[in-house]
């Protein structure tokens, strides 16, 4: 009996230590009075912070899932939200994975960077799209979701850092002035960097003539970025199409799109018109429609069945199992986060 007992001293913590659990070190202290206490509920999905539950967090998407942020659409362009995981097939470089979690956005709270360019460019339309970008704020932000605005110009700025009052996000806006050239790749790398450190869905939104003329960086440097902190962007022309082929600037419009396409957002390009007030106008509804896609997002997540470390970057593609819908996802992400 005595060797049983030693052998039992011996093993138990043993089986304890391998199971990733701790050994506890005290009996948990019963309730002086009243009732039992009930054992905590695990929570199995994350949950929106609310500004009514100041102690309430998300909780965070694990480092090793794969994320992406998609967006699906009928065949009218109606956002499309009542789908759920069994609904979607991903194929990492054409391989099809096993979808773990399918979250929607009022599981996981928006993050948000609003990059605007202040640089003399865009002069002729400043004010309108400052009134246009402060009316998005107020349409897009909800209880637990923050934003920040970086202004693009010759040195990208912090404008004002992360947060939840739209009143302070709106006052920022209007105190922007034109001046200087376009680091619009430099603002892009500060804006994913700065996103990264931040749980939750990672979005920009991109008002720009996507002519760079200052950057230290290159697109795709940018972009990379941008991939590796898992972040959609939506770019809106700030000039807008010109009526003419002629005095058109096609190499800012591929990079507004090169920037949208490959993580899985939207370019738009507002028509130009004598009239401000309709130019205003089609600014809002473009900036309507990208409040309603935003929350109208799923966030896939899976675990990768490739083991393989030689490609630091792995394709992806999201599908829909129902005919007729269109599906919205980043093109492919980069292994390493750090």
């Amino acid at each position: 009996m005595s060797i049983v007992v030693c052998l039992l001293s011996i093993i138990l913590p043993m089986a304890v230590a391998q199971s990733g659990r701790p050994t506890p070190t005290a009996p948990t202290p019963k309730p002086p009075t009243g009732k039992p206490s009930a054992p905590p509920v695990q929570e199995t999905r994350p949950r929106r912070a609310s500004n009514e539950d100041p102690e309430q967090e998300a909780i965070k998407l694990s480092a090793d899932l794969v994320t992406a942020i998609t967006a699906v659409t009928d065949a009218a362009g109606n956002q499309v939200n009542n789908l759920t995981k069994d609904d979607f097939v991903i194929y990492e470089d054409n391989q099809a994975q096993e979808i773990s979690n399918c979250y929607k956005e009022g599981q996981l709270p928006l993050r948000l960077v609003f990059l605007f360019d202040t640089s003399t460019s865009i002069r002729s339309r400043f004010d309108f799209e400052q009134r246009a970008a402060a009316q998005f704020f107020r349409q897009v932000l909800r209880a637990g979701d923050t934003a920040a605005v970086i202004s693009v110009s010759s040195d990208p700025i912090l404008e004002i850092p992360f947060t939840s009052d739209v009143n302070r996000l709106v006052n920022t806006l209007a105190s922007l002035r034109p001046a200087g050239a376009t680091a619009l790749y430099n603002a892009l790398s500060q804006a994913a960097k700065l996103l990264r450190k931040e749980n939750g869905r990672h979005v920009m939104v991109v008002l720009s003539d996507g002519t760079d003329t200052a950057s230290g960086i290159t697109l795709a440097q940018a972009l990379k970025e941008a991939q590796l902190s898992d972040t959609i962007i939506y770019a809106v022309h700030s000039t807008g199409i010109a009526p003419s082929v002629n005095v058109q600037d096609l190499g800012g419009e591929f990079v507004m799109k090169a920037m949208s396409e490959d993580t899985g957002g939207k370019a738009f390009f507002p028509p130009i018109f004598e009239d401000a007030k309709k130019e205003g106008r089609d600014l809002d509804e473009i900036y309507k429609r990208i409040a309603a896609e935003v929350r109208a997002q799923y966030v896939l997540t899976y675990y990768s069945k490739n083991d393989s470390r030689t490609k630091t970057y792995r394709t992806l593609r999201v599908e829909a199992k129902r005919p007729g819908l269109q599906v919205r996802a980043r093109k492919g992400y980069y292994i390493s986060k750090d």
